[in-house]
């Protein structure tokens, strides 16, 4: 009987472990910039190349100041990062995975670095859109500051 208790107790007590080894619920994070980002899609170019196609909305946005949260997602191992990928979901991601509402990350060039962070973050910056199909990300956000 005494040992049908101690197995009791383990397996309780391993449960209570699995609990807590599960993931943070995150914070939705979309707004319209998101949403317009998630519509980018992909056709062929002149010299049969894929290359990304964006919604008309976004294409207007180029060049202009927009502000984005999301989670920072580390390019470099370091405590503070001036160059680092903003995603709406707080883990790393495939670029071409950004489908089913998910849309793809963004390459974040700031002015000044900032720490790491996993709480959601909100950056401002000049979004730029990459159309050329190369191995860069598609889309930017140059000249970026934290809003606080």
């Amino acid at each position: 009987m005494n040992c049908i208790k101690k197995w009791l107790l383990l397996i309780f007590l391993l449960s209570g472990y699995a609990g807590l080894a599960q993931p943070p619920a995150h914070i939705p994070l979309m707004n319209s910039t998101w949403k317009l980002i998630g519509q980018r899609t992909y056709q062929k170019n002149a010299a049969f190349k894929m290359v990304p196609a964006f919604p008309a909305p976004l294409e207007a946005m180029q060049n202009k100041t927009v502000e984005l949260p999301g989670y920072i997602i580390p390019i470099n191992a370091d405590l503070n990062h001036k160059e680092f990928m903003l995603a709406v979901v707080p883990m790393d991601q495939c670029p071409y995975c950004g489908q089913g509402d998910i849309p793809s990350m963004v390459e974040v060039k700031m002015i000044k670095e900032i720490g790491y962070s996993d709480k959601p973050v909100k950056i401002r910056g000049k979004l730029m859109l990459n159309k050329t199909g190369d191995y860069r990300s598609e889309v930017f956000l140059l000249q970026a500051e934290q809003v606080k």
